[in-house]
């Protein structure tokens, strides 16, 4: 009575690429990669500011499930859980930066939160971005989510009941939206 299922997530109005199980055993064998992390997964956002250089950020995340709203510490603190991401600029137009970003680890609001504790908040992220940045993006595209999408998949080389997809790549197109802002924004993509 298995249902082909879902094995990871995205954030809520996050948009791309993800994994389900066609069946039990497959789904569990994809489910055992993500835990142990030799799937890559990346995505790409568009960031307030300028940033120049591939950079490895750590930090400690608190969630507070009654506003469904993280913290980052730079610093361990009680009930905080290590995150880790490491982001790759691929293009800026001296007021914004398109990233490419991985999760070394993968918590609730990761990328968003992290982004935004180093000054660098994702465009269109009410919740954790700048609101003037964000509103005049509203008025000048209709954005009302933020800019971040899943786009490629990268699977380990691997056998068993996973091996037709072993060492494959797997890309989601970025959506109209996020593309035509780059496009008008000047923002290369590359990678």
């Amino acid at each position: 009575h298995f249902r082909p299922s879902v094995c990871n997530r995205l954030d809520k109005n996050t948009s791309g690429l993800v994994a389900a199980g066609k069946s039990l055993a497959g789904l569990q064998a994809l489910s055992e990669l993500f835990h142990d992390r030799t799937i890559h997964k990346d995505y790409l956002c568009i960031v307030k500011g300028v940033l120049k250089e591939q950079t490895h950020i750590r930090g400690y995340l608190k969630k507070d499930s009654r506003c469904n709203k993280v913290t980052v510490y730079k610093n361990k603190v009680q009930d905080a859980q290590p995150v880790e991401t490491v982001y790759t600029p691929l293009g800026s137009n001296g007021k914004t930066t398109l990233l490419k970003v991985r999760l070394v680890t993968g918590r609730t609001h990761q990328i968003r939160a992290h982004l935004a504790s180093i000054g660098h908040p994702l465009l269109g992220d009410f919740k954790y971005g700048n609101l003037g940045v964000n509103e005049r993006y509203k008025k000048q595209y209709g954005l009302e989510a933020q800019l971040l999408h899943a786009y490629r998949l990268r699977m380990p080389e691997t056998d068993g009941v996973l091996k037709n997809i072993s060492g494959r790549e797997f890309r989601a197109s970025l959506p109209d939206l996020f593309a035509r802002i780059c496009q008008e924004e000047q923002l290369a993509l590359s990678g």
